[in-house]
């Protein structure tokens, strides 16, 4: 009897609290499901708009891209098996290319575009080939002569957006050099002097030297960074630059000074290559002058006299 009348009175406290509080809980839980409610559709809408805001080529292309290369086998032509030094060595070629022509991609990446330009450039003239001539033969002439075409015009088109980036890099190492030497003689240390040469410049060698000034703050040695910046950029300019800072600090010379006589250095050498190309156009020119000068002159020249030729023989 006592164990029924404490089960009744709790349940009447149950059914007592739970009449008291429950609107104030429900008005609670609606607000809840509506902040909920809120929060959500503006996460969905903040994600929905930042991945619209992304170009074309993260949201469409990479993913494309990805996918390829996942169904590419990676084989020993890659360096996928330790073994096959050649294959490893090409790759590491070709990893360095790329990264040298300034493309953001994977060299996995990059295969995957050169074999879907080099199939489109096939498949093209192939059915031009068949729209014209209904050959089959000179239509599989004309597809393995795209398909070679195309695979030439690819690695060249790598190697001329390479060089293109070098010219730049040296063009503009004199600028940096000069810009590294004041801020030297002015007091800052060398790590500073790159981070202002950083903040006032833009270029692939000021990407080059950020990746290098980011080393060297997360604990990399100074000597280790411009190895791998000499490295990266893979210029004699360069590479005499970074050898004569590297032995400064070995020997204890004043980078003021390697600096000042590097900045003049790469000033003279840029001079002297800028009269070379002056003199070799004296010799360039004689193509066009062959191809477009002379022969009108002799038409002006030789002209009358055909014509009384001509006229005498006539």
């Amino acid at each position: 009897m006592i164990s029924y009348l404490a089960l009744s009175g709790g349940i009447l406290t149950f059914c007592s609290i739970l009449l008291t509080f429950y609107e104030y809980g429900e008005r609670l839980d609606n607000i809840q499901r509506r902040l909920d409610h809120v929060v959500n559709a503006n996460q969905k809408k903040f994600v929905a708009d930042e991945e619209l805001s992304k170009p074309l080529m993260e949201r469409f292309v990479k993913p494309m891209l990805k996918a390829l290369t996942e169904r590419i086998p990676k084989n020993q032509a890659l360096g996928a098996d330790p073994l096959d030094r050649g294959g490893k060595t090409r790759f590491e070629k070709l990893k360095k290319q790329v990264y040298q022509a300034g493309l953001n991609i994977s060299p996995y990446e990059y295969q995957a575009i050169r074999l879907v330009v080099m199939a489109g450039c096939m498949l093209l003239a192939l059915a031009a080939a068949m729209l014209i001539s209904r050959n089959v033969f000179k239509a599989l002439m004309a597809a393995l002569i795209a398909l070679y075409a195309s695979y030439v015009g690819s690695r060249f088109h790598l190697a001329s957006k390479a060089g293109n980036r070098k010219k730049e890099m040296e063009k503009q190492l004199p600028e940096v050099l000069d810009l590294l030497s004041i801020s030297v003689e002015a007091g800052l240390g060398f790590e500073q002097a790159i981070l202002q040469v950083i903040n006032h410049f833009e270029g692939p060698l000021i990407d080059e030297l950020t990746i290098t000034y980011r080393e060297m703050s997360m604990g990399r040695t100074r000597k280790d960074a411009l190895l791998l910046f000499s490295e990266r950029c893979d210029l004699d300019e360069i590479k005499s630059f970074v050898g004569s800072i590297v032995q400064a600090g070995q020997l204890g010379i004043s980078i003021k000074n390697v600096l000042r006589a590097q900045s003049a250095a790469m000033r003279q050498s840029r001079r002297n290559k800028v009269e070379e190309k002056a003199q070799k156009i004296s010799v360039k020119i004689l193509i066009p002058m062959v191809l477009f000068i002379f022969p009108v002159i002799f038409i002006i020249l030789m002209g009358p006299a055909l014509i009384k030729i001509i006229e005498q023989l006539g």
